[in-house]
């Protein structure tokens, strides 16, 4: 797959530079066949999970307590973008105690679950960790059987978007058939109520982080092992005000203060407030506060490296070095006078942008490398 993804970028990269050539903008889009499927780690850095403790305890409790005759029950996390669903998720697929409760457990990220074949081809592929060649339903369903025996398994349906009624009910009637063995549990995260009551009457909503939370991550994120100057203590009811307890929020906040200097601070307090109120709680108070990422971003060159990623479809991951290659092909790059070496310059930019909070999910490799990522 990999192999086949670089012969189509190295095609891309050479219509684009002709299309170029000819004075014709560049709209070469990568074909959906060829895009990896988004699948988010389940690894967390519990340090740096704040004011969700409450949350992970009270999931943690309905899941190891289920009723002793329940074969399968399902717990929706619910809530809007930026409050940490898929954070709380992770924390409870590492817990310690879940570890132990269960002897499999599979991670899944999927916006939609549509065709039934491969929703349970995807788990398959998970708990084996080898692909799959091209199988009839019945010859999945069989060695999803044979994988997981009668062992108790958690699967984390993460950021699902979308669901039918009768496809769920379908998919959880093939998982009881699968395995009979009581205590399984699904964890989904979605911001969608709909979504969250078709899988089950009971979910846990996610709230908002409390003021000295929201405190926690900006200083976090603004002055990282550092002291927290005097002028923006005495702003700290402002700042948590603007962070409407939206982790997300604190956390872009911190990043745009960061090394900046006291003219900078109050320019952005004073000017942009990041959420505007209770009418503007879902979708725009998201965008409203990437858009804040993005106004400050400190080039016209990398708001040009920001806006190629909309070439791309939601959830698509990135090989850093690949998009660093696809940037320079597009002209994006500029060489100055502190750096010279265009693969540097976009390195420079990838961590840009990785600081403001506009890429996350990073990957690393056995040296702590970042190899991949994905738009927010």
């Amino acid at each position: 797959m990999s192999r086949k993804i670089n012969n189509v970028t190295q095609e891309l990269m050479a219509i684009n530079k002709l299309a170029k050539h000819l004075g014709i903008q560049s709209l070469i889009v990568p074909s959906p066949q060829i895009l990896q499927i988004r699948e988010t780690d389940s690894l967390v850095i519990i340090s740096d999970v704040v004011g969700r403790d409450k949350d992970v305890s009270d999931i943690k409790e309905k899941i190891l307590n289920m009723r002793e005759d329940v074969v399968l029950c399902t717990i929706p996390i619910v809530g809007m973008g930026g409050l940490g669903k898929t954070t709380v998720a992770k924390r409870i697929f590492n817990d310690e105690q879940i570890e132990k409760h269960f002897e499999k457990r599979v991670w899944l990220c999927l916006p939609e679950m549509s065709e039934m074949k491969s929703f349970l081809e995807l788990i398959l592929e998970s708990l084996t960790e080898r692909k799959l060649e091209v199988q009839s339903r019945d010859i999945i369903v069989k060695k999803l059987r044979d994988a997981l025996g009668e062992k108790q398994y958690l699967l984390v349906l993460d950021d699902l978007w979308r669901v039918d009624s009768t496809s769920w009910h379908e998919f959880l009637d093939t998982l009881r058939g699968i395995n009979t063995s009581r205590g399984n549990c699904i964890l989904v995260t979605t911001r969608s109520k709909q979504v969250a009551s078709i899988v089950a009457a009971d979910l846990h909503k996610l709230g908002k982080l409390t003021d000295d939370h929201c405190w926690s991550i900006f200083k976090q994120r603004a002055f990282v092992g550092g002291e927290v100057p005097e002028e923006i203590l005495s702003m700290e009811n402002k700042i948590v005000e603007m962070c409407q307890g939206l982790p997300l929020a604190a956390s872009v906040l911190g990043s745009l203060l960061f090394n900046k200097d006291k003219h900078d601070w109050q320019a952005i307090l004073d000017g942009n407030p990041l959420v505007a109120g209770e009418d503007d709680l879902r979708e725009n108070s998201i965008k409203k506060i990437l858009k804040l990422s993005y106004d400050y971003l400190p080039s016209p060159h990398l708001k040009k490296c920001f806006g190629y990623f909309a070439m791309f479809p939601k959830d698509f991951e990135f090989e850093k070095d690949q998009l660093i290659q696809l940037w320079m092909a597009e002209g994006f790059l500029r060489p100055c006078q502190e750096t010279t070496v265009m693969e540097d310059v976009g390195n420079k930019f990838f961590q840009l942008l990785l600081q403001f909070s506009l890429l996350q999910d990073v990957k690393l490799d056995e040296l702590n490398n970042i190899t991949h990522c994905k738009m927010h």
